[in-house]
């Protein structure tokens, strides 16, 4: 790139798109620097981590930078404090990141954004591997390295260098949604995109464990205990949603009957316990329940049914928007065309209708007994 008497700042006033594409050299010359550079003092560049890095970068973006429409005073290290790390001309950004493995992996900034530069509108992530025989540095824009989501204290983008070598999507192309769209949304839509990403594309009895449902009336805490140590006040609001929510529990022999409801109190609530069964069948079968006698026994989840009528029947004809949430994602989506309570009803039905022990039972007429 040949000197330019324009600097950044008016080219982008002239022509943004070529601003753009004087940055996107700017960043090819800064790579080709620092790779030539680490194979001439090995050593030094394979140590090169962390701040090491954010340095290093700094000084090679303002020692290339008079080659370039960029000015080497507006190249300027910001670091931990805002991202990206180095902001350069006042619209455009690098952020730094390394591994010490010998591979273009590895995790990367909060998907959140909250410290982002306001000005800074096109970012570029300056990779270094230092796990090689020596060091070597990739720099690509940064929305087409990110390839998943993944949460350590807060959701964070996974770094891959080799997306678009390898013609891999992107985790804004699963989730269908441009980077600079994606990153203009407040931070409790962003949540709740990727949230509902994950859910959608989960596997069998995979869920999320981490929900982020910043105003939901049972958000996950960031403390996870079992249910035998929790107040009896909560276990009861858990086991009422858990009988809304999951029908399968009244399933005849059906092994895998707890995996859902297990699954989910632990990311809704960050509650886990080895042993649910106990919480709906522990005491066998039973001749009588609430002065309603059967002809045969009865299985224990039905006593259970009986101590938690009343909430159930409460909360689903007045359902919060947790639980609402909650039957989006785990009944059909057309029950929220009915009457929540009658569509609830028919399921219990339909699972004692196959089950040999109790098939004869009528829930209508046990609930309405019972309420």
């Amino acid at each position: 790139m040949k000197n330019r008497s324009e600097n950044i700042i008016q080219i982008r006033q002239r022509d943004i798109h070529e601003a753009d594409m004087a940055f996107a050299e700017f960043m090819n010359l800064a790579e080709n620097c620092l790779n030539e550079k680490a194979k001439l003092d090995v050593e030094l560049y394979k140590s090169c981590e962390g701040k090491k890095l954010e340095n290093v970068t700094e000084s090679i973006l303002k020692e290339i930078a008079p080659a370039t429409p960029f000015r080497p005073e507006d190249i300027v290290l910001i670091s931990g404090a805002k991202f990206p790390d180095i902001q350069a001309g006042k619209y455009y950004g690098v952020e730094v990141k390394s591994t010490k493995s010998n591979s273009w992996s590895s995790t990367g900034s909060s998907i959140v954004e909250s410290t982002r530069i306001t000005d800074v509108s096109k970012i570029y992530m300056m990779f270094g591997k230092l796990g090689g025989e020596h060091a070597e540095y990739r720099c690509r824009p940064y929305e087409e390295c990110l390839s998943n989501i993944a949460v350590t204290h807060s959701p964070r983008y996974l770094i891959d260098m080799t997306l678009k070598d390898n013609q891999t999507a992107s985790i804004f192309d699963k989730m269908k949604i441009d980077y600079d769209t994606f990153r203009s949304l407040d931070e409790k839509d962003k949540i709740q995109r990727v949230r509902n990403y994950y859910k959608q594309s989960r596997r069998g009895f995979e869920m999320p464990w981490w929900i982020g449902d910043t105003e939901s009336e049972t958000s996950s805490s960031i403390m996870i205990r079992f249910f035998c140590d929790v107040e009896d006040e909560l276990k009861e609001e858990i086991l009422t949603r858990m009988l809304i929510l999951f029908t399968e529990l009244f399933r005849y022999n059906y092994s895998d009957k707890y995996k859902r409801a297990a699954l989910w109190m632990c990311s809704r609530y960050s509650i886990i316990n080895n042993s649910l069964r106990d919480s709906f069948s522990a005491g066998g079968r039973l001749d009588e329940i609430g002065g309603v006698h059967f002809t045969k026994p009865v299985p224990q989840i039905l006593n259970t049914l009986y101590n938690y009528r009343h909430n159930i029947i409460k909360l689903l004809k007045d359902p919060d928007s947790t639980l609402l949430e909650d039957i989006y994602d785990y009944w059909k989506p057309h029950t929220f065309s009915c009457n929540l309570y009658d569509y609830w009803l028919e399921a219990i039905q339909t699972e004692i209708n196959n089950n040999p022990i109790c098939k004869d039972l009528n829930i209508y007429e046990l609930m309405t007994k019972w309420s």
